[in-house]
Parts: C-alpha cells; structure tokens; sequence
C-alpha cells in the first residue's frame, strides 16, 4: 500500500454503514439478517470507543444491510472522501473501455503513443503499467505538474527501479501515465473521459475529481480537518481551492461516497458495463503477490484478487493519503461487499495489527470475520 504525503486519501478497500436503517432496502434486511446487522452494528460501536471515526456499508447477497456514520458529527453517509489509490480501478477499467472501442490493446507498447520515450522505457506496455511490474518508480514525481508533456518527461526521466516485467513493484507513476494515454489517445481530458464514459453510465452522481470538486468541496470530509488541509502542498492545494495536476490523475485524485462505490461494484461486477473478455482481464491474477495464483492473492488491473482453488473469490483495494484518511473495499463472490472510508488517523488498539495499519483495513478485516463465522454457524445449522 502507497502512502503520499502531499496528497490526500489512498486506501482502496471500503466498507460503508447507513445511518439510519430508514431506507427500504436496508429496511427488507432488518427481517432477513437481525443477528447478523446486530453483531455488526455492536462491533462498529465497539470500534467507535477505540478511536474510529468514519463511514461504513456493508451489504449481503446484494443488498446493503447496514450504512452508517460513526465518531464524527461532520460525517454523513453522504459524506464524499477522497479514494486515493481505489482511484486505480476507474483508470484499469478506462484503459479497457478504449480497447473495446478499438482504440488501444494492453499490449500496446506506450511508445505508441508517447514521443521519444528513452531507449531503457520503450519495451514498456500499458499491461505493464496496469500491473505494476514496468520498473516505474513511485516516487510521485508528477504533483503539482499542470502540464502534460512536462508530466511525461517527469516521468521518464526517472531511472528504473528494476527490469520491465521482472516483478511486481507499487508506482503511482505508472498510473499518471495510463491516465496521460487515456487523454492521447481519447482526445479528452481524463476526467472528461472518466465522467463520461464510467460514471455517467454507472449513475455515479456523487463522485468527481480533485481539482473539479466545484459546490462538492464542502462535502468532502478531507477538507473538514484544519490538519489534513495544511498538510497539503501549496502546489496541489492554496487559498481554499484545490489544483488540477498529473500527480492526481489515473493513481489517485477521485472523490466518492459509499453509495456511489456500492454502486460501481455492481456495474462492473454484474451488468455488461464490460464486456466478458474485459471482465477476465480486469480481475485475472496477473502477478501474484502472496501464495500461488490458484491460491493466494494477486494483482490484476487496479484491484487486488483473492483465488482459492483457481476461483476468484474476492476483490478488493485500500488507499491511504497523508496519514489520516484511507477507505477499503471488499468485494465478494458470494455478494458480500464491504466499504469502509475512515478520517481517524493511524489505528493505536492491540492485536493483530499492534497500531500498525489504517483503521479502514481494521474494520474490513473485523467485519470479514463476523461474516465468514456468520455464514460457517448458517452452514452448520443446515
């Protein structure tokens, strides 16, 4: 997991509480599902008492059953937070998008696209920058660069941190320059092309991008904290208004709500927003990082993917920015879904985690096994 100092928001995994249990759909749960929301309800209230504060939605079978605001009267369930690296999917499916229209393959090299790319780069692909094995550096070498052939040469410049291909290694760069081919090659800005072509569709109306936050900005919960607003560079961030720049283009950058994110995982999951062939692509593991890729955990395109027995069993992405917001997202094949977005600093309780990790990741996890032991005493039952 990436953390940028200078910017604001990464952590890819979320899990999102309603507030209420007033909208029908949660409603209908109420009947379903009394012991499980019950539990899950007590353990968010629980990690209300240790320090978390923020947004919580949980769903089951495709259909939320609990969506709260915790620790924070600023907060809503309406409350917009910057996805930081959960960013990262809505690039992936991009790229995609343009390769159905014919417009580019993932196996197209960028010097297909960029002028003068150094003789050490050339053999880089867009499936390499997807993937994170290209050699870029995450360095975030492109903050507050407003133009874009100074972005491209940012990026180039730089040296290889390994071979192209030779292994997995997280770069921030890599996705500012899917974003700057997703621009060349549409012959639109990529936020136009994002809106356009992925949150239109997808009835994202809550969700934008850093730089074009608009009547939004007083929403976002990343501008409701004095300490995350200085924290910020003057190059991305001065006088109350937020800067457009290549540094929050393709890795990071968009602003969303816990609806919207539940939404989107259903447009990609289970509609034909993609086509099968784009489908397989986007969740296959492309390099695996922990077991095998029949078993263990993998990166494909802007998500990490869980395999057992050589079926996917689960998607999911955190993102973490300046030290005291982050989100996580769980979603599984069983139509679980988790979003968990979280403006409390750096988690200080025991346990597995020892005050290590964001408190996103804390509560993903916490609630993924009040699931799984829910689902194990169901089985057992039957």
């Amino acid at each position: 997991m990436a953390i940028k100092g200078s910017s604001i928001i990464i952590c890819l995994f979320g899990l999102i509480f309603f507030s209420s249990y007033s909208q029908s759909k949660t409603d209908s749960s109420i009947y379903k599902y009394p012991l499980l929301i019950d539990k899950i309800d007590s353990y968010v209230k629980e990690q209300k008492s240790k320090g978390f504060k923020g947004t919580v939605l949980v769903a089951k079978n495709n259909e939320i059953i609990l969506n709260k605001a915790i620790g924070d009267s600023n907060l809503t369930t309406n409350s917009a937070f910057y996805i930081a690296s959960v960013t990262k999917q809505f690039t992936a499916t991009a790229i995609l998008k343009l390769q159905e229209q014919s417009k580019l393959s993932i196996n197209d090299p960028i010097a297909k696209f960029i002028n003068e790319v150094p003789l050490d780069k050339k053999e880089i692909t867009i499936h390499h920058l997807l993937t994170h094995t290209s050699g870029l550096a995450n360095n975030y070498v492109t903050d507050g660069i407003k133009n874009r052939e100074e972005a491209i040469n940012a990026i180039l410049s730089s040296r290889l941190e390994y071979n192209i291909g030779e292994k997995y290694g997280y770069s921030a760069e890599g996705y500012n320059l899917l974003a700057i081919i997703i621009e060349l090659v549409s012959g639109e800005t990529y936020e136009n092309y994002i809106s356009q072509n992925l949150l239109a569709p997808s009835n994202l109306n809550h969700t934008g991008f850093w730089g074009y936050e608009g009547s939004n900005l007083t929403n976002i919960a990343s501008f409701n904290n004095p300490k995350t607003v200085k924290s910020l560079s003057r190059k991305v961030y001065r006088k109350g208004v937020s800067i457009a720049n290549y540094g929050y283009k393709g890795g990071t950058g968009i602003f969303s709500t816990s609806q919207d994110l539940y939404k989107w995982i259903n447009t990609i999951r289970y509609s034909d927003f993609l086509n099968p062939k784009s489908i397989q692509q986007l969740f296959k593991p492309h390099k695996n990082l922990k077991g095998d890729i029949t078993n263990g955990v993998s990166y494909a395109y802007g998500w990490r993917v869980e395999y057992k027995n050589g079926e996917l069993t689960q998607i999911r992405h955190g993102g973490l920015e300046d030290g005291l917001h982050d989100v996580y997202i769980r979603s599984y094949t069983n139509g679980e879904i988790i979003i968990v977005f979280s403006n409390s600093g750096v988690y200080e309780g025991k346990g597995k985690f020892n005050g290590k990790e964001c408190w996103s990741i804390v509560l993903s996890t916490g609630l993924q096994d009040i699931l799984e032991n829910n689902k194990a005493k169901t089985t057992i039952k039957k």
